[in-house]
């Protein structure tokens, strides 16, 4: 097991999903980035998934949905609650990926754990292995005025400019926002998050 992994089914082992300090009950956010890529776009990866429950809103959407996570424990969790509903993929971000063909990307918990530039480029490297030209990439991450550390682990910050530079020319931004996400504690956390599309 990884040490990555260790710490990931640390943290969601025998958790309280409401407890956790990334939980969202809403996704507002996120479904309105949904919203602006193509109607035709329908097969979503969602990576770094851990148990949200973005999965049921995109389900009620009629997306065709898998999930990636570097935890197992995470997955049981989803599986329990979606069963063979969706896809359930385990794996780890910085390793190079065997993964389909999906036509949407979206990442809210694995980018801004990446501290090195190796790990930063098998992230794209996975990413841009499976999703071709006219696929959206949906990454949302914490800012740079905000948080350093989440789960005992220190972040890597964005904006609209480090992203746009991190996934580079083959990649044209779509929309951006900043907001402010409330944790369960009633903790404020700056994020920042973008659509992407592949030229």
């Amino acid at each position: 097991m990884s040490s990555s992994q260790a710490h990931w089914d640390g943290a969601y082992a025998d958790a309280e999903t409401t407890k956790l300090g990334w939980y969202q009950a809403e996704h507002e956010v996120t479904i309105s980035l949904f919203e602006m890529c193509d109607k035709k776009a329908n097969r979503v990866i969602d990576v770094g998934a851990g148990v949200t429950t973005l999965i049921d809103a995109l389900e009620q959407m009629n997306y065709q949905v898998s999930v990636l996570d570097v935890s197992r424990e995470a997955l049981r969790t989803l599986k329990s609650r979606h069963g063979n509903r969706i896809s359930y993929l385990h794996g780890d971000l910085t390793n190079e990926l065997q993964l389909d063909d999906y036509d949407i990307w979206h990442d809210r918990a694995v980018l801004h754990f990446l501290l090195e530039e190796e790990q930063k480029k098998a992230y794209v490297k996975n990413l841009e292995s499976c999703i071709t030209s006219g696929g959206y990439a949906i990454i949302e991450t914490f800012a740079t005025d905000g948080a350093q550390m989440c789960c005992g682990l220190q972040l890597c910050t964005y904006d609209e400019s480090k992203l746009r530079s991190l996934l580079g020319e083959g990649w044209k931004l779509v929309h951006s926002l900043r907001h402010i996400h409330i944790n369960p504690f009633g903790g404020e956390r700056p994020y920042v998050s973008a659509i992407f599309q592949r030229k």
